[in-house]
């Protein structure tokens, strides 16, 4: 496979160019990974998910410098839990936020050190629990009394003490889409600060045996385009942090979560790095003078890997009526749900870009659903049936999100760099489909 040089940088990724009217990544051509690897193919760059996590690193450095405390980042393996990309993370000196023990699975075959393994989630399982334990993660991120309550009886039974950060609701509006916005009052998520709910939780915990607090948690929503957010996050959760240190109650750990957005369109201004760490740093140090400042943990997902993935598919046919014009591909809904279950945009492309011949097309899947369809009413150079079309920045809430609806495999996934392209997961099979089903004696 011919490597080509990189010419003008497309949206978020650094890696994807455009020669002579042929996509790129990483230097070689799109077209010609999809004819070796097949179609429906998820392509995504290391060299882009080491340049984001590198930025995340440079940017909150700072803190360390001028504190001298840890900074841990977190992977949110929510967003892409394929085993090269946690493996390359963690090479890279990055943790694991997980939310079930199939992720903390995911996160232990992948090497990340137990002090950099944070657990969330709203409905912890005992076995999810005591996975941790063993695991000996940094913290379990306390949702609610009653997963506080379960935390120290299953710790209990083991003989076991659990670090345990309270994961609180400090009612922000994150400015995103509703259904993925976290933390405000009427979201399911975290202990209210205003209603003393938090203190109280964290006062019984102090009573316990078998919980250790370490910490305060946050994470507000995803997707988020402004960074006001994130300075009224810091502020609310920082005067909490004093409040209980008047109490006599220290913590070690300040984990502000996720939840910086990438450029899904090109009218887009998303805030980066640099601006995140600023506004968060600069917020934290005002209480300098108040209490001994905290380690901080951040469980960035989506801004790590959603810009290093594309998804290619095949157009199988085209259909015009009066209309549209409908260009059909061999990807569906079931490999890459956000735009069905989000109205998300994603830019769209064909591979091979004819110069001059745009038209306004809709690109639909395959699959027996009306809301299977990538992109509605795209201006965009027209596609032929044979061309390959690549859906962008879908590194994160791609693979991850994937099923098997109308029983279709999942797809290939391949991971290229300046010096190779390596495939990382393979597709499924037919028999796959049905490997974990049974068929009672009586219907044989």
């Amino acid at each position: 496979m011919v490597k080509n040089s990189q010419e003008n940088v497309f949206l978020g990724n650094e890696m994807i160019s455009k020669k002579d009217g042929i996509l790129h990544i990483d230097g070689y051509k799109i077209e010609e990974i999809a004819e070796k690897y097949g179609t429906p193919l998820y392509i995504m760059s290391e060299t882009q998910i080491k340049n984001n996590f590198e930025k995340y690193t440079q940017a909150f450095n700072r803190y360390t410098e001028e504190t001298g405390k840890e900074v841990i980042f977190s992977f949110a393996y929510k967003a892409n839990t394929n085993l090269a990309i946690t493996t390359l993370l963690n090479k890279m000196g990055c943790g694991a936020d997980v939310v079930s023990s199939g992720e903390l699975y995911i996160a232990k075959l992948s090497k990340v050190p137990s002090n950099k393994i944070v657990f969330n989630g709203n409905c912890k399982l005992v076995e999810e629990i005591k996975m941790g334990i063993e695991t000996d993660i940094r913290a379990f991120n306390v949702d609610g009394i009653s997963d506080l309550i379960l935390i120290n009886e299953t710790a209990k039974e083991m003989g076991k003490i659990a670090n345990v950060s309270f994961r609180v609701n400090p009612n922000v509006d994150p400015k995103t889409h509703p259904k993925i916005s976290t933390g405000l009052k009427k979201n399911k998520f975290g202990l209210d600060i205003e209603d003393g709910t938090a203190l109280k939780a964290i006062k019984m915990a102090l009573e316990m045996e078998n919980v250790n607090v370490v910490g305060i948690h946050c994470h507000i929503g995803s997707q988020l385009t402004q960074i006001d957010p994130f300075i009224e996050e810091a502020n609310k959760l920082m005067e909490f942090i004093v409040s209980l240190s008047e109490e006599g109650i220290k913590m070690r750990d300040l984990n502000i979560g996720g939840g910086l957005g990438i450029p899904y369109d090109k009218n887009t201004k998303i805030p980066v790095q640099d601006d995140l760490a600023k506004a968060v740093i600069d917020t934290i140090m005002t209480y300098s003078d108040k209490i001994e400042l905290p380690n901080l943990i951040i469980e960035p997902g989506r801004s790590i890997v959603g810009t290093s993935g594309i998804l290619v598919g095949k157009t199988i046919h085209r259909k015009e009526t009066k209309v549209a014009n409908w260009i059909m591909i061999d990807a569906g809904m079931n490999d890459m749900m956000r735009p069905a279950i989000y109205e998300a945009y994603h830019e769209i492309t064909p591979c091979t870009i004819r110069e001059g011949t745009e038209e306004v097309l809709n690109i639909a899947g395959g699959l027996c659903e009306s809301s299977d369809v990538f992109g509605k009413d795209r201006k965009i150079p027209t596609i032929q049936v044979g061309d390959y079309v690549a859906v962008l920045d879908v590194g994160a809430y791609g693979i991850s999100m994937a099923n098997n609806y109308n029983s279709r495999g999942k797809p290939a996934m391949v991971l290229t760099n300046e010096n190779e392209i390596s495939l990382i997961r393979e597709r499924e099979s037919l028999s796959d489909l049905i490997a974990k089903d049974r068929v009672p004696n009586h219907l044989l």
